[in-house]
């Protein structure tokens, strides 16, 4: 078993959360990942969601991330009786996807492996390197590390948006650059001897694979 405890804060969504949620959010509940944009279609936070029955919602987020989303909800939530907050729920990122669960935890599937939030504390396996490879090698970029205030389709043009739930706030510019273009940057990942001098002091979560050598990260690049 692999695991890695991640630097996440979890908040609560409840009283009326699902109508809040969808009418703010640019990604279904039914998907694991979701947004809060601006009227431009920037991020404000993406989050990782778990649905816990009943009217509640989970939402991972970056730990900077919390202050700009309450804000950002704060007169949404207040008419809408929606109460926000953040819990002491921990987060773990379980690689294999065979971490024992417990009454009580909620999983949200990734690219590979699952994040795992519970009240438990668990034994971390893996350092910070060897978790950095592993996103790299199935693309899982961090809020707050790997990106921050793009917008949200440089970053990925499908994990955060659905493009048939309805309105939500950032829809429009959203809906036009996927429908008329397509996003100017995209966010991947590429090996640091590929890029310009520039595009590598902009590359995030670094770090040197062990079969070749070379230093691999996240990048934004020209979407041609």
């Amino acid at each position: 078993m692999r695991t890695y405890k991640l630097d996440k804060t979890v908040v609560r969504v409840r009283d009326n959360a699902a109508k809040f949620l969808n009418g703010l959010t640019s990604n279904t509940l039914e998907s694991p990942r979701n947004a809060f944009l601006n009227l431009n279609g920037r991020i404000i936070a993406t989050f990782d969601q778990a649905c816990t029955g009943g009217d509640e919602v989970l939402l991972v987020i970056s730990p900077s991330a919390w202050e700009p989303l309450k804000s950002h909800t704060d007169r949404y939530a207040r008419l809408n009786h929606t109460t926000i907050e953040t819990t002491p729920l921990n987060v773990y990122f379980d690689l294999d996807g065979d971490v024992p669960l417990a009454q009580g935890d909620h999983t949200i599937p990734q690219n590979a492996g699952r994040m795992i939030v519970t009240s438990r504390t668990l034994l971390p396996t893996i350092s910070i390197g060897e978790f950095t490879l592993f996103r790299l090698e199935y693309q899982i970029p961090m809020h707050g590390v790997d990106y921050t205030d793009e917008m949200v389709l440089n970053v990925h043009e499908h994990d955060f948006v659905s493009y048939t739930k309805g309105c939500f706030l950032g829809q429009e510019p959203v809906a036009k650059v996927h429908n008329r273009a397509k996003p100017t940057w995209k966010l991947a990942v590429r090996y640091a001897d590929e890029l310009s001098v520039e595009e590598r002091a902009k590359m995030t979560s670094q770090a040197i694979e062990p079969q070749t050598g070379r230093t691999r990260g996240f990048v934004f690049t020209r979407n041609i």
